[in-house]
């Protein structure tokens, strides 16, 4: 066992990406930075869901001075890289005066909080990602709503409600319902994108992994630091990938095992949802 060691340390390829002694040095720095990873993954997600949504109806509005500014933030949003998006927020909303007030009204923003990260990269960290998202989950959203069909809503209306009560009690739970693996997707691609605030300096798994990976001179960190994101993403994937198949079980009556060719909603969101979007445009 000893001989198997030596070697291993010994071998080039083992020692720089898969060294023991470095590995077991940044387990626990890396593990630190776990939660710091979540919080920002799930927090922002979750204050996307409604702003998406939001985005969505202005979307999909009859009036243009709705729908231009929805389209124009999603445009933008989905056509620039969010690690250029991260350094405008976090360089350029400081240099804002009615940012610079906002501070100095409330000083208890540059205080530490929770992992000893302030406030206020708190607020960036989550304004950039979860704006980020909802770009992303507008168009889930807008998608999901538009494969309801429109009998939905207009058996609704013949009973009496208005348009918002018909929208939340039957199309928004249907529209749920169809887009929920589409949804958990688009989390995992966001979770994975927390390791770009990494260049603003948050302490999350690829900064920490970094830290050590540069004191000792060896890369192994950065392989340990992508088993902590596989272990999150892989069981996430597979839940998806079982509730796509039970959703499509349960549209198709319990015999279809996978979507129908015209399903605007499999896990790839961004190529189904463009084909979506010529679909409509034709059909309009």
């Amino acid at each position: 066992m000893d001989q198997l060691a030596v070697w291993w340390e010994a071998n080039t390829i083992t020692h720089l990406f898969f060294s023991p002694s470095v590995m077991g040095e940044a387990f626990g720095v890396i593990l630190k930075a776990l939660p710091v990873s979540l919080l920002f993954g799930v927090g922002a997600f979750l204050i996307g869901i409604p702003l998406g949504l939001g985005l969505a109806f202005m979307k999909m509005a009859k009036t243009r001075w709705l729908r231009w500014p929805a389209t124009a933030y999603v445009d933008f949003v989905r056509g620039t890289p969010l690690f250029l998006q991260i350094l405008l927020v976090f360089f350029g909303l400081p240099l804002f005066p009615f940012y610079k007030v906002v501070l100095a009204a409330n000083p208890w923003m540059n205080d530490a909080a929770l992992f000893n990260i302030s406030w206020s990269l708190y607020f960036r960290g989550f304004l950039v990602l979860s704006f980020n998202s909802a770009a992303y989950l507008t168009e889930i959203f807008r998608a999901g709503i538009q494969s309801i069909s429109r009998g939905q809503m207009e058996a609704a209306r013949s009973l009496g409600m208005t348009v918002p009560k018909a929208m939340m009690y039957v199309i928004i739970p249907q529209t749920v319902r169809r887009i929920l693996p589409t949804m958990m997707s688009e989390f995992i691609l966001l979770f994975k994108d927390t390791a770009l605030l990494a260049a603003v300096g948050l302490p999350e798994i690829v900064l920490r992994a970094r830290e050590v990976a540069a004191a000792k001179f060896n890369p192994s960190p950065y392989v340990l630091a992508s088993l902590f994101y596989l272990v999150i993403t892989i069981p996430l994937g597979r839940f998806v990938a079982r509730l796509e198949d039970r959703l499509a079980q349960a549209e198709g009556g319990g015999g279809a095992v996978a979507p129908p060719p015209d399903d605007p909603l499999p896990i790839d969101s961004e190529h189904e949802i463009a084909r979506h979007e010529r679909v409509v445009d034709i059909g309009d």
